[in-house]
Parts: structure tokens; C-alpha cells; sequence
């Protein structure tokens, strides 16, 4: 199958964007976590995200071009500080943190409203998740729009919390555990594997197994 701009252009929106956000393939999913000016848990599902860097860590946050005001946007604005929280499980966890993908209304917590517990974090204006994996508090850094209007925030890192299923080795590696909740596209619920680590990578010889 070939496919150009000619095809896609030609395709409802919606059918579009699942093409989209599906090619990808599965990638990491969590929820990103806010506190309002009124104290309310806000909760949002977050797929778009990536390590920018490790010194100072920091991870950025792709929000879509806004068609309705995003309140976790808001409120981590107004807050300067936000989480963001890994699950694992299977298909009852998957549900729970999809669900918070719906548009509550104002003055409704995701979280309350799904039963999922959570604590403030120690050292940032967040709710971190009780059951989280790992579980990153984080402050504004810096925040851009992107061409297409998609807004790219960069958060620092300021607080880590890992569950004791994830596993912190003598090489600063993290293993996770296999039953880490990914995600592809808007609906697609997955869970991680590892199949092995290698070496560090030289030209001269071929891939080893750590």
C-alpha cells in the first residue's frame, strides 16, 4: 500500500487522525496530573511525550492544536507544576486511565470520579497517583507553539517515585515491569516487554547481549 498527501487529504478528519495516531505504533501513556486553583485532582490521559534531557531532566509534552480550552493546560499554567504518572495492570487499569480521557466538567475529578486514589506530591502543587509505576513531579520550564499550533511544554524534574516493581539496577538502568500499560493511537491499550538489553554499540563487532 502506498499512500500520499493526495489519499489522506481525501479522508474524513476523524478516520485521519486514528491513521495517524495509530501509525506510530504503541508508545508510552500516562497521566498527567494538575492541581486547580480550587485544590480539584485534574487528570489527563498523555501518550504525546518525550525525554528531552537528563541533565537537567526534563520531559516535553505535546498538547494538540486547542478546539476547546484544556483545563490540565490551564491549571499546570496557573500552577507551574504538574505530574505525570505510569500504570501498569491490565484491562481494568487500562479502563480506568482511558476513562480519564473523557471531558469532565469543570468541578469533577477525574481521579474521585474513577476511585483512583492519590497524595499530593512532597515537593510540587500535584497529586501524584498512589498506584503509579513511576511517578514524575514536575515544574514549568518552558512552554512553545509549534507551526501547526500544537504547544509544546518542557517540564523539569524535580521529584521521582518508583513503586517497588520497578527496579533501579547498579548501571542506573530502570527496569520496569512487563505489565506497563502503552498505548497506540487514541484506543489501543498495550502492554510492555522487555526482549533483552545489548551492549554498548562498536563498529567492529557484532551485537552482544548484556
Amino acid at each position: 500500500m502506498k499512500l500520499t498527501d493526495t489519499v489522506w487529504n481525501s479522508w474524513e478528519p476523524r478516520f485521519r487522525a486514528q491513521f495517524f495516531n495509530s501509525l506510530g505504533g504503541p508508545r508510552q501513556v500516562g497521566l498527567l496530573t494538575t492541581f486547580s486553583p480550587s485544590g480539584l485532582a485534574n487528570a489527563a490521559v498523555f501518550s504525546q511525550t518525550l525525554h528531552v534531557s537528563a541533565n537537567p531532566p526534563q520531559l516535553g509534552f505535546l498538547f494538540r492544536p486547542l478546539t476547546a480550552e484544556h483545563q490540565g493546560l490551564r491549571y499546570l499554567r496557573e500552577r507551574a507544576s504538574f505530574g505525570f504518572n505510569l500504570m501498569a495492570g491490565d484491562i481494568r487499569e487500562a479502563g480506568e486511565l482511558h476513562q480519564c480521557s473523557a471531558k469532565y466538567p469543570e468541578g469533577e475529578s477525574e481521579l474521585d470520579v474513577q476511585g483512583i486514589s492519590w497524595t499530593p506530591f512532597d515537593r510540587i502543587a500535584a497529586p501524584r497517583i498512589d498506584g503509579a509505576t513511576v511517578a514524575y513531579g514536575l515544574t514549568l520550564a518552558e512552554e512553545h507553539v509549534l507551526a501547526s499550533g500544537t504547544i509544546l511544554v518542557v517540564g523539569s524534574v524535580v521529584e521521582v517515585q518508583l513503586a517497588d516493581t520497578a527496579v533501579l539496577g547498579e548501571d542506573g538502568f530502570v527496569a520496569l515491569p512487563e505489565d506497563l500499560l502503552l498505548a497506540q493511537g487514541l484506543d489501543s491499550y498495550h502492554r510492555s516487554r522487555q526482549l533483552g538489553r545489548f551492549a554498548y554499540a562498536l563498529p567492529d563487532r557484532k551485537p552482544q547481549m548484556r
